[in-house]
């Protein structure tokens, strides 16, 4: 039987013809499909770090496929908060290597919102060799969304309320006796570095509080209290610390805090019956 031959060079012609012709329009880079033919869209931004009340700039390009007309874009985001706090007591070195007490939140502060800003679509913007709309623009961001930082300062037990809480120089000091007081022995060196940041003297604090013990595995001697026992006045003495005593060293405070927001953003493209396509990933602004 003779076997019928099909046209296979001409099919794979037509195929080509095809994608030939949508390939102007692949050099968007991302897009979402919305399942309807939605406005595609793509957009970059020559800076993603703003300072808080500037203006963002951004660069976009986008056409559709669809029956309908492109109407406008609008830039949409989240705002995330995050705000780290830190406190340490560096001359506590005995007890643990260190101690400190570190706490990090990330939030979403406000949900997705528009950036109240309406780009209306204009034909003019077409670019024939890409075969799509250009422009570029802006859209504002809040002076309220500011970076808020503070370390190393003078002493400002007020900052510590605003921004660790009212109990929380209170609960630190708690926490690190607790901490000292659970092997005393470890915790020599660190009340004896307590004694001598208050005025005491190397030469009392040998007299007055000090016993040692052979040590057969290091062969040197272990100092640490007289009968391995807090003396009632280095008790008294830490009890008399403010917190301001606690994480002080050498005239450097170890605290630190900082708040800073960042927007998750995308730009959205609109044809007149409210369908969009977005932008994807969303895009991270630093706001300082």
């Amino acid at each position: 039987m003779k076997m019928k031959h099909f046209p296979i060079i001409a099919i794979t012609l037509l195929v080509l013809g095809f994608l030939t012709a949508c390939e102007k329009h692949d050099t968007l880079g991302d897009r979402v499909f919305a399942g309807k033919m939605v406005p595609h869209v793509y957009w970059e931004l020559p800076s993603t770090t703003v300072n808080a009340g500037d203006t963002a700039v951004f660069s976009a390009q986008y056409y559709t496929t669809g029956s309908r007309p492109i109407d406008h874009l609008e830039v949409w985001y989240n705002t995330v908060e995050v705000e780290d706090k830190q406190a340490a007591a560096p001359w506590v070195t005995g007890a643990v290597k260190s101690f400190s007490i570190v706490s990090s939140a990330t939030v979403i502060r406000r949900p997705e919102q528009s950036s109240g800003v309406m780009y209306d679509h204009n034909e003019a913007w077409w670019n024939e060799k890409e075969r799509a709309y250009q422009f570029t623009a802006s859209f504002p961001t809040s002076s309220t969304l500011s970076l808020t930082k503070w370390s190393n300062t003078e002493w400002d037990s007020t900052l510590v309320i605003r921004y660790f809480g009212e109990t929380f120089m209170q609960e630190f000091k708690d926490s690190l006796e607790t901490l000292l007081k659970k092997d005393v022995d470890k915790s020599y060196g660190d009340y004896r570095a307590l004694f001598l940041a208050k005025g005491g003297s190397d030469r009392e604090w040998i007299a007055n509080y000090t016993d040692s013990t052979w040590n057969d595995n290091s062969q040197t001697y272990d100092k640490h209290f007289k009968n391995h026992t807090l003396p009632d006045d280095i008790d008294a003495l830490y009890k008399s610390c403010g917190f301001g005593d606690l994480i002080n060293k050498s005239g450097e405070y170890s605290i630190s805090y900082s708040k800073q927001y960042f927007l998750n953003a995308h730009l959205r493209c609109y044809d007149d019956q409210g369908n969009y396509g977005m932008t994807t990933p969303l895009k991270e602004i630093t706001l300082n």
